[in-house]
């Protein structure tokens, strides 16, 4: 009884793996349908159509490139055939090679350039032994010439002659010595360029090819079309805006486009191609939960590091107005992409087929564009830059996801420079900073610095005074009213024998200690178009004269 239990266990083994042992091989050929493009990677689609009869196969996908990311491997089948998927993974061969004909042609092309630099360094040896002949008839004319001219006047032409040969006849060497130099020079750069290309081509090689076997089992004969997917590495995208500022408007176009460029080793040609916001290369666990531990601080062996703190904008909350996106316009010439919410990702579809090729080059692709209502304000800091920003506080529209990237501005039709924009989630609000406007002068300058000597029976006081004029200007030349926030420092001591007195303010300030930050002023100006406004203000500062004042 035993015994025939464990036959018919071997023969139900026979059969299950039945369909691995007696499997037809069959090598299809496949095309890349759709690729899916992540900031750090992609995913790579491609389908075979296949007209299959009853039974097991192993379907292969040979001549994979890049190189897989097996544990994203996925495969599918759609058709009028009945298929039953077992398994699919990477299979890597190694294949021998011979010496391609290209070794060949470089070898000779080293030997007939190795000979050439041969000749070179002849001719350039005899050449020196030539200059060598003429040195010494040079030294033998200045012994003997001047004993002759004791016993007997040599003939002029006798002298002309002797001093054209030789000035010909080296001016002949040295040019033919340095074309020598030239020419050797070159043929060593054309060999050694030529030896690194052999060395990197050159002997037996070992040649990696790339398979996927896919096992499968048809239940009902028919068509289908079987598909694979995979994630690969040597892929990007990242995003660029361009934002165009129409001033009379009160409005800002943001147009995204996105960037891919990509070096898998293979080239996607006129493919269907989508941009994704996820990052599939990071881990999607949270990090460990550590304590957190206090200890007594010990000092650094070497030296203490001081991290300096970060520098932020001057203008973080110059822009804090309700505003929103507009409603969508007549859809342009432009075509963009399509977003879709997949989980925590966006995802964009390219509205038409793209080629990329794989050669590091960067291809871009119009993705979205918004139209955001926008309250124009400008904001200064003319003690360290003379310019006005110009600025608003915008929504990001409720289907889009920006990621960080740079900003092109446009101001009116004409390009002004650039910024930048963080991640930006749907629906929130950010500061979009849209560069410096010309049209809008600021300025600051110190109208006085006098310095009090007061002395007592001749005796020079122990403090020193020193008094500050500043005039600021904030002149509009827009067509139409504009805001400005100007910001201005003044000083704060921090020490007690430091004194600070502000003596005179020609218009007090809307805000001071700005954001809690001691001695920043803060003008909010609203000036008409030709119109300028000047602000004055003075300031003391007295300490021990013997003390250095830094900063000031």
């Amino acid at each position: 009884m035993n015994k025939t239990i464990k036959i018919i266990i071997f023969l139900g083994l026979l059969l299950f793996v039945g369909v691995n042992v007696y499997a037809a091989e069959i090598e299809v050929k496949s095309e890349i349908s759709e690729i899916c493009v992540y900031t750090d990677s992609a995913l790579i689609n491609r389908v075979t159509h296949l007209e299959l009869d009853k039974g097991t196969y192993t379907a292969i996908f040979s001549n994979i490139i890049p190189e897989v990311d097996e544990n994203s491997l996925r495969v599918s089948a759609e058709g009028t055939a009945m298929i039953r998927l077992f398994e699919a993974q990477v299979k890597k061969e190694y294949l021998e090679e011979v010496p391609s004909e290209r070794i060949k042609q470089l070898r000779e092309e080293i030997q007939r350039l190795e000979d050439e630099t041969t000749r070179m360094q002849n001719l350039k040896t005899i050449l020196i032994e030539k200059k060598k002949f003429l040195n010494s008839i040079t030294l033998f004319s200045n012994t003997q010439i001047p004993q002759d001219l004791v016993t007997k006047m040599p003939q002029i032409t006798d002298l002309e002659n002797i001093l054209i040969f030789l000035d010909t006849e080296l001016k002949d060497i040295y040019a033919q010595a340095l074309d020598c130099e030239l020419e050797i020079r070159d043929l060593k750069n054309k060999v050694e360029a030529l030896k690194r290309e052999l060395s990197q081509i050159s002997g037996v090689q070992r040649k990696l090819k790339r398979s996927i076997m896919v096992e499968l089992e048809v239940l009902k004969e028919g068509a289908t079309d079987l598909k694979i997917s995979y994630l690969v590495r040597g892929a990007s995208w990242n995003p660029i805006y361009d934002a165009r500022a129409n001033f009379e408007k009160s409005e800002v176009e943001l147009v995204s486009y996105g960037v891919i460029k990509q070096i898998t080793g293979e080239d996607w040609l006129k493919v269907d191609c989508s941009l994704s916001t996820a990052k599939p290369r990071i881990g999607g666990s949270m990090p460990y939960v550590a304590s957190w531990f206090l200890r007594p601080y010990q000092r650094e062996a070497l030296t203490d590091k001081v991290s300096a703190p970060l520098v932020t904008a001057y203008q973080t909350e110059a822009f804090k107005k309700e505003a929103g996106a507009l409603e969508e316009r007549v859809e342009s010439e432009m075509r963009y992409a399509t977003a879709e919410e997949k989980g925590i990702a966006i995802i964009y579809k390219l509205p038409s087929k793209v080629s990329v090729k794989s050669d590091k080059s960067e291809h871009k692709f119009p993705v979205s564009s918004q139209f955001l209502s926008a309250e124009f304000e400008y904001s200064s800091y003319p003690r360290v830059s003379p310019f006005a920003y110009l600025g608003s506080r915008v929504t990001n529209s409720k289907g889009l996801q920006l990621l960080a990237g740079r900003v092109n501005i446009f101001l009116e039709g004409d390009f002004v420079g650039f910024s930048g924009i963080g991640n930006i989630a749907p629906s929130e609000e950010f500061d979009l900073y849209l560069g410096v406007d010309e049209n809008v002068k600021v300025k600051r300058e110190l109208l006085e610095k006098k310095v009090d000597e007061t002395l007592i029976a001749g005796i020079p006081s122990r403090t020193k005074k020193t008094t500050f004029k500043y005039k600021l200007t904030v002149e509009n030349y827009k067509s139409k009213k504009i805001k400005v926030k100007l910001f201005e420092a003044i000083p704060v001591s921090e020490d007690d024998r430091i004194k600070i007195k502000i003596n005179e303010i020609s218009l007090e300030p809307d805000k001071e200690d700005w954001e809690d930050r001691k001695g920043i002023w803060l003008w909010e100006l609203e000036l008409d178009t030709q119109k300028k406004q000047e602000i004055f203000y003075t300031f003391t500062v007295e300490h021990p004269r013997d003390m250095l004042i830094e900063g000031l």
